[in-house]
């Protein structure tokens, strides 16, 4: 018996060591960062050249290894004339906004959910795979769209 209980000591550090080493901000070659915080909210973040977009959520992980991402997002409260609208919000705080906010917001080049994150990742070797359209994780290094020459990682790293 005194075995049994040895043996689930023993696991249990090893996956709650695992969960700990999970927690960080991951990049990646195409200008995505991930930052998987310890309460089990996640922010993404991708740039390229003058456009930009975030999320943020919550995430959760299964089996110690597949992590899945879900993403809340903020809307802002939109009156105009008799008319009332939730719409994405620019930043990280629910307002009530008027139509030239919104009108600005729509022509700049970033905002929440311009491209979204992962909804699912692969957690091994202190990296973050994500999957292809037909479910096969991403762990080799495909083409840049910029520079043909160059192949990048399509996974984060910490």
């Amino acid at each position: 018996m005194r075995a049994l209980y040895f043996l689930i000591f023993i696991l249990s550090i090893h996956y709650f060591n695992a969960q700990e080493k999970i927690f960080g901000e991951y990049n990646n070659d195409f200008g995505e960062k991930i930052i998987l915080k310890s309460n089990y909210t996640f922010e993404y973040y991708w740039k390229f050249d003058l456009a930009s977009s975030w999320n943020i959520g919550t995430w959760e992980i299964e089996g110690g290894k597949n992590i899945y991402l879900k993403v809340n997002e903020i809307k802002d409260t939109l009156k105009s004339d008799s008319k009332i609208e939730m719409v994405l919000s620019s930043d990280k705080i629910s307002n009530e906004i008027t139509s030239n906010e919104y009108a600005l917001n729509l022509i700049s080049g970033g905002g929440q959910s311009r491209k979204l994150s992962p909804k699912k990742l692969f957690f091994k070797n202190n990296k973050l795979f994500t999957f292809s359209k037909t479910g096969k994780i991403q762990n080799k290094k495909i083409k840049s769209l910029m520079n043909p020459m160059v192949n990048s990682k399509p996974w984060f790293e910490k």
